[in-house]
């Protein structure tokens, strides 16, 4: 084919062509997407968006090369006029070619350039979509989910409508792109075939609507993203080695939005020739003009149709296990009676689908937080490193009852005067379980499968750990401490597994408890490093309280003598009190049973016998005195009766010859003071050690 302007302004309608078809196909599936709300349509909408681009810079780039084209036929004709004749223009051949330096700057940077936005426009989209399913997938965003298109019909005559075309149009360019001319057609024709595949995608999985399976839809939505990163990154791949690739003068070069891969798809005869040669190659010689391959490329479509009739009835038939049980799926719903083991039969895929279970396989469950370590000896002091935030479990620590001297324990629900307490407990916790034999129904009716995003647990097993931990929480409360972590620990378990099942029957969940392992108990936090200290001293006081037991009889047979006389004794003080605090101290019948008490002691023997002497021969003693006392005060007062002063001038007298003998006496002569001058010098050795005493202030002796 003769390469002129004709040839590139063809090529450039049939760029053009295409780029109406693009923007045709995308506005129709944004416009469905947001019309009859569909996630699908509007990503398939950017992405066909994004090939308006890639049409639009093939328009430019073969405008240009028409222009190029027409400008260098000009060049020769005014070559061919100027033939023969000098002109001092002669040597400026090719200085006026502005369109071919036009075309070269637009080969060097607007195709690179072009191919760049592609991927970053392919990018942005790409990561904006995977954001949007992220908020559809979250239970917190109101309950959100993927938009799915109640005409389903439509949607699917439009994909399918829509994907023929593009890939009729993307063949139809393929064959035109064979001719060194119309070489970057190619770009286009891989862009109209990532169309078809994206539009062919989205009609399969409206299409498995019908059978309800819209996890197919979903997949398709996820499917779209990953497609445009691959192509983000094979775009950016050519990109860079197309810098490094040499140049050879005269050739087109190939701009990096032009997808190896889907070029070809583009043209699948290629694949073919590339098979058959790397066939070729393998074995050494040209083994694909042989007659045997030539018989089984014509006998392909048969073994095609007999492989596809043999997966059918393949499907059909179900291999059960012994230790399996199977239900028919139809449309996400069960159909008919559990099968056990041996064949079953359905329809084929994807009108029915078998899904099989094994009810012998026991599960295991974690209910808490799970030890990273697990060590050798376990320590209730020593500190955990768990995967999840260890949470404690609440266990009744007893009440307290308050009086004047002691605080006195009282168990879980006592009176309304106690003050109730709790305990915090940490536990590490499994279930293990395994499907009733008979609970299958039940099993799959509980709950479903399906596994939320970032968790680790279904939606089954976490109902299944949410009932167990209301279980746990609500009989671990009616204990007490020592019953959780000491005592009764072995009865325990026994009974979190009984509750945990009855739970579990109660619920139809179809479970069958194996077991409960308890791998940790002990005291929450840092509370455990002080347990070793309350159990010291808890037996420290037990053998505080044998001592004293042994001390009892002992200080029985001192204070009382015989302790056979103990009981009667405290009962007749316990009646003594009584009677004291209904008739009051002074009531005959309380001083009566006093004295009763007193003779149970004084013929018990004991120390407090002596003591009740002792204190009965000092009552009589002081009592003898004061009767002494008496006496003598009546008999003084016989005297003064008799002569008053006489007895007070004789009382004055006796004080001071008591008082008077040992104190200094000054005898003045009862004369006239004013006739008498009396000098007096009162003079007094010190003491040999009272220095301060002998000396006064002016240094003289004190007189």
């Amino acid at each position: 084919m003769r390469v002129d302007h004709h040839a590139y302004r063809r090529a450039t309608r049939v760029a053009g062509f295409g780029l109406m078809v693009q923007i045709a196909i995308g506005l129709v599936l944004l416009l469905f997407g947001i019309l009859f709300p569909d996630t699908v349509f509007r990503f398939a909408a950017y992405y066909v968006f994004g090939g308006v681009l890639v049409w639009l810079s093939l328009v430019v780039i073969f405008y240009q090369h028409t222009q190029e084209r027409l400008e260098a036929l000009e060049e020769d004709e005014l070559a061919a006029a100027r033939a023969g004749t000098g002109s001092v223009f002669e040597d400026t051949r090719g200085a006026g070619q502005v369109a071919a330096h036009r075309l070269k700057l637009m080969h060097a940077w607007l195709m690179p350039a072009v191919s760049l936005l592609v991927s970053a426009y392919l990018a942005v989209g790409a990561f904006g979509m995977f954001r949007s399913l992220g908020r559809f997938n979250d239970p917190g965003l109101d309950g959100r989910g993927l938009l799915l298109t109640d005409e389903m019909g439509w949607a699917v005559a439009i994909c399918l409508f829509f994907a023929a075309i593009c890939f009729i149009f993307a063949r139809f360019v393929a064959g035109m792109a064979k001719l060194p001319a119309w070489r970057n057609l190619r770009g286009g024709a891989a862009f109209g075939v990532g169309n078809a595949l994206v539009l062919l995608g989205a009609g399969v999985g409206l299409t498995f609507r019908f059978f309800e399976q819209d996890r197919v839809t979903v997949w398709v939505a996820y499917a779209i993203p990953v497609f445009m990163l691959l192509l983000v990154v094979e775009i950016v791949i050519h990109f860079v080695l197309n810098m490094y690739r040499p140049r050879i003068p005269g050739e087109v070069p190939r701009p990096a939005f032009d997808s190896r891969v889907l070029s070809l798809l583009a043209a699948p005869e290629s694949i073919v020739r590339s098979l058959n040669e790397a066939v070729n190659y393998q074995f050494g010689f040209d083994i694909t003009s042989s007659w045997g391959y030539q018989l089984m490329v014509r006998s392909f479509g048969w073994l095609l149709a007999l492989g596809a009739v043999v997966l059918v009835l393949l499907n059909t038939m179900v291999v059960i296990e012994p230790h399996q049980q199977a239900v028919k799926l139809k449309g996400g719903r069960i159909v008919g009676e559990v099968h056990p083991s041996g064949i079953m039969w359905k329809l084929p895929w994807p009108f029915e689908t078998a899904a099989v279970y094994d009810v012998g396989r026991i599960r295991t469950l974690p209910l808490t937080a799970q030890r990273i370590e697990d060590p050798d000896v376990q320590v209730w002091s020593a500190s955990i490193k768990t995967d999840t935030v260890l949470q404690p479990f609440l266990v009744g620590g007893g009440a307290v009852e308050a009086d004047s001297d002691t605080f006195t324990p009282a168990g879980p629900g006592g009176d309304a005067s106690g003050v109730e307490l709790y305990s915090l407990v940490d536990a590490e916790m499994s279930l293990r379980y395994r499907i009733k034999p008979d609970g299958l129904l039940d099993y799959l009716n509980f709950a479903s499968d399906q596994r939320r995003r970032r968790q680790r647990l279904s939606l089954r097993q976490m109902a299944l750990k949410a009932l167990a931990l209301r279980t746990i929480t609500q009989h671990l409360s009616e204990l007490k401490l020592d019953e959780v972590i000491a005592t009764g620990r072995r009865e325990l378990i026994d009974s979190l597994r009984a509750r945990i099942q009855e739970s579990y029957d109660d619920m139809h969940a179809g479970t069958e408890v194996v077991a409960l392992d308890v791998l940790m108990l002990r005291p929450s936090g840092d509370v455990a490093k002080f347990w070793d200290d309350y159990a010291t001293a808890k037996a420290q006081r037990l053998g505080e309280v044998a001592e004293a037991e042994q001390e009892v009889p002992v200080s029985l047979a001192f204070y009382v003598g015989d302790p056979d006389q103990v009981p009667p004794i405290l009962a007749a003080i316990d009646e003594w009190k009584r009677l004291t605090e209904q008739l009051g101290a002074d009531d005959p019948a309380v001083i009566e049973q006093r004295l009763a008490v007193e003779q149970m002691f004084l013929r018990s023997g004991g120390s407090l016998a002596q003591t009740l002497d002792a204190a009965q021969a000092e009552l009589w003693i002081k009592l003898m005195q004061a009767r002494a006392e008496v006496f003598r005060h009546r008999g003084q007062l016989d005297a003064y009766l008799a002569s008053p002063l006489l007895y007070k001038q004789r009382e004055i007298m006796a004080v001071l010859s008591q008082m008077l003998p040992n104190r200094r006496k000054f005898v003045l002569v009862g004369v006239d003071p004013r006739r008498v001058n009396v000098s007096v010098k009162l003079q007094e050795t010190p003491s040999m050690f009272n220095f301060g005493d002998a000396i006064s202030s002016d240094g003289e002796s004190s007189q």
